[in-house]
């Protein structure tokens, strides 16, 4: 049978850096028995057995059988409770080839440890109460954060600022289903000062909640990404554009109408922000049945895009293609391209001059785009209190903020009818468990295992 999470008493061992060639690797043990079962194939045992917590040893790993040296390494020594999982654990800072860290692991499950599941030293970490769920996600956060901006954000979530708020928000509402609880059980001290007291708590927390799922928006485009989309018909200039801004040649530049036949795509920073970058097909009617596929999966992705750059050739103009785009997608920025030829046209109003193969032209087009993407996400995020530092990001926390505070409007609503405490008392009990998934304290066992799943091996 398998081995799952909850599997707490088998040490474990994995690579916890990335595959491949590298000066150093790192594989991380952890378990009640790991300081013991990693001395055994350690060339000084007794200094990793006597080693307090938070020291480095100095030594080699050796075959127990056949004596063979496999690495010179540094051994890190944790000791129980004050690990990072809680438990008794050894990181070995080893050199980064392959062959050595295979060979590492292998002799290391021969002593007894199990190979890690994806994120299980986090889930350990969780388990043992070193830290909560919505900690534990911004460490996967923080791995996964391809700009400043998601990096920032997924800090201030390990730090434990989101935790906070929704701890309080909790104890706001838990404090609330003691007093109605009371009043079940003694009606006949029920007041109506009272009853306009626990509508007033139910605001409060109500106004909390939709406060922080007003962050959700700007959150998620900081930890996933701004889909940024470059469209315009054939021989625009779009892959021009689109090498310019990758700083590479990626997408094939020819005058050939209907080149580019699938879209391309490439990460980027521009500014704080990770951009998804996608060079499409050329717009047009075509008889060509693969230029026709490429064009519809274009249509496809603009529909998707937080942000259209369209562009036309202005030594060509504006033809009826291009205002049927522009009242389709009103709020995508429009680029007047080749302004740099002196057979371009007149620069029309609402419309920016750009050069896609001029390189003097791209810090100041740089600059505008990173100011539109900078505006952008101002206008998808919240400018209240929680701004400046808790942010959510993940679908799962908007989906179960959303339930608690659609729970709230339901008591609310009850109360308001005059319905009876119980009532009340359990839409705001539901409101109360769905923060405690958010934070995991009451977050079920499948539900702990899916999310756990998606952290990298080692982590």
């Amino acid at each position: 049978m398998s081995r799952t999470y909850f599997d707490r008493s088998v040490p474990i061992a994995a690579l916890a850096t990335p595959e491949g060639r590298s000066a150093l690797a790192v594989i991380r043990t952890s378990g009640e028995k790991a300081i013991g079962l990693v001395a055994r194939c350690f060339s000084r045992p007794q200094a990793l057995l006597d080693a307090e917590g938070y020291r480095a040893v100095y030594g080699w790993i050796v075959d127990p059988h056949s004596q063979e040296r496999l690495d010179e390494v540094v051994a890190l020594v944790f000791r129980a409770p004050h690990s990072f999982t809680g438990e008794n654990a050894v990181e070995i800072m080893c050199h980064g080839s392959p062959a050595v860290v295979r060979r590492i692991l292998e002799l290391l499950y021969a002593q007894g440890f199990s190979p890690a599941l994806k994120g299980e030293f986090s889930f350990r970490a969780f388990a043992g109460g070193k830290t909560d769920l919505v900690r534990a996600e911004a460490i996967n956060e923080l791995t996964k954060a391809s700009c400043e901006a998601a990096r920032q954000d997924a800090l201030w979530r390990l730090t434990g600022a989101l935790s906070r708020k929704l701890e309080g928000i909790r104890h706001l509402m838990v404090d609330l289903l003691a007093d109605i609880d009371a009043r079940l059980d003694y009606p006949e001290d029920e007041a109506p000062e009272e009853v306009g007291r626990w509508a007033q708590y139910m605001q409060r927390a109500q106004e909390e909640l939709s406060d922080l799922l007003r962050t959700y928006p700007g959150g998620r485009l900081r930890q996933e990404g701004i889909l940024v989309v470059i469209a315009g018909r054939p021989n625009a200039g779009k892959s021009s554009l689109f090498n310019l801004l990758v700083r590479e040649e990626r997408a094939i530049v020819s005058p050939e109408p209907g080149t580019t036949r699938d879209w391309l795509e490439s990460w980027i920073s521009i500014g704080d922000f990770a951009v998804r970058l996608v060079d499409t097909a050329g717009l047009r009617n075509s008889g060509n049945a693969v230029e026709a596929e490429g064009v519809r999966r274009s249509q496809a992705l603009l529909d998707r895009a937080d942000m259209i750059l369209y562009l036309v050739d202005g030594t060509v103009g504006l033809n009826d293609e291009d205002r049927t785009f522009i009242e389709r997608f009103p709020e995508a920025l429009l680029l007047w391209n080749k302004s740099d030829l002196p057979q371009c046209k007149i620069l029309p109003q609402g419309w920016t001059a750009v050069s896609a193969k001029d390189v003097r032209s791209f810090g100041g087009f740089e600059s505008m785009l990173k100011d539109t993407l900078s505006a952008y996400v101002q206008k998808n995020q919240t400018l209240g209190q929680y701004e400046a530092q808790v942010r959510i990001a993940g679908e799962r926390q908007e989906r179960l903020l959303r339930q608690a505070y659609e729970a709230l409007s339901q008591a609310i609503a009850a109360q308001d009818a005059g319905a009876g405490l119980d009532l009340v008392a359990l839409h705001v009990r539901e409101s109360a468990e769905s923060i405690g998934e958010i934070t995991g304290d009451i977050a079920p066992d499948e539900v702990l295992e899916r999310i756990f799943s998606t952290f990298c091996l080692g982590k």
